[in-house]
C-alpha cells in the first residue's frame, strides 16, 4: 500500500481545492454571460418638462392642482386619511 506524507498530500490537496475553485467561478461567469445575452438593453426614459410656479406643463391631475393651490382649502386635500 503506498503512503503519501503530508509534505506530498497537502500541497495535492490544495491544488485540487484551486482547480475545483476556477471550475466553479468559470461557471459562474458563463451562466452570468448567459444570462445578460437574454436581456433587453435599456433605454434613456422619456424626461419630464421643467417644473415652474404653475406646475408640470401638461399635467392637469389633482395632485398638481393641490400642489399650486393658494390655500389648504384650495387644495381639495381628502379630511381622513383612507385606511
Amino acid at each position: 500500500m503506498m503512503r503519501l506524507s503530508v509534505r506530498v498530500a497537502f500541497p495535492l490537496a490544495l491544488a485540487l481545492l484551486g482547480l475545483g475553485g476556477v471550475g466553479f467561478a468559470r461557471a459562474a461567469a458563463l451562466q452570468l454571460d448567459g444570462l445578460a445575452a437574454g436581456l433587453p438593453s435599456s433605454v434613456a426614459p422619456a424626461l419630464l418638462g421643467p417644473i415652474n410656479e404653475l406646475g408640470r406643463n401638461g399635467w392637469n391631475c389633482l395632485p398638481e392642482r393641490a400642489a399650486v393651490a393658494k390655500t389648504a382649502s384650495a387644495a381639495e386635500l381628502p379630511v381622513e386619511p383612507e385606511p
